[in-house]
């Protein structure tokens, strides 16, 4: 294998070149140039140094911090979307089932769910607000998780949770509602 050679990147700074080795090893810290900034120059020097490594750091913090906000409220968003999406997909094809009160149906429908992994509950209320059938994730526990009937809210914020709730309309009759509960 041949010998890579790299070459002072900035003069003055090191008084040689050094090999793959060497940056493997951790040879390359020329600590005569540290030594000469932070000793051996003036007070103005110092200064300069210490302020410009000191907005190099805040401004990575800075922009962590913003990059993590702005990924935390597009996963939210994102999440939102979804869960609305699946709720309108329900509601227009649970009209049937709701109308002729056929349960095994709705649940076959429900159980479609399984692959959306942020959906922990979903329930299907007739036009009464009775659970009318129910899914829940395999890992919640149905008998300590028990959601409150929806309300007329579209979507609210609880406890975590992201609940959307659609009603089921046929032939402008509002005959029953569907409401996903989902996690991120």
């Amino acid at each position: 294998m041949p010998k890579i050679i790299w070459p002072a990147l900035i003069p003055g700074i090191c008084q040689r070149s050094y090999t793959c080795g060497d940056f493997i090893r951790g040879r390359v810290v020329n600590w005569r140039f540290a030594n000469n900034v932070f000793m051996n120059n003036g007070m103005k020097k110092r200064t300069i140094v210490i302020t410009f490594a000191t907005g190099m750091f805040l401004g990575t913090l800075f922009t962590s911090i913003s990059y993590s906000a702005w990924k935390w409220c597009s996963a939210k968003k994102a999440l939102f979307y979804d869960t609305s999406v699946q709720a309108k997909m329900i509601s227009s094809n649970i009209k049937c089932s709701l109308a002729f009160n056929d349960i095994k149906d709705a649940n076959d429908i429900l159980n479609s769910l399984k692959i959306q992994y942020f959906v922990v509950f979903a329930g299907i209320y007739d036009g009464q607000g009775n659970l009318f059938a129910s899914y829940y994730r395999r890992d919640v526990n149905q008998a300590t998780f028990k959601p409150p009937p929806p309300t007329k809210a579209r979507f609210k914020f609880r406890n975590g949770y992201i609940i959307v709730t659609e009603p089921v309309i046929d032939e402008k009759e509002i005959i029953g509602t569907v409401c996903l509960w989902a996690k991120p």
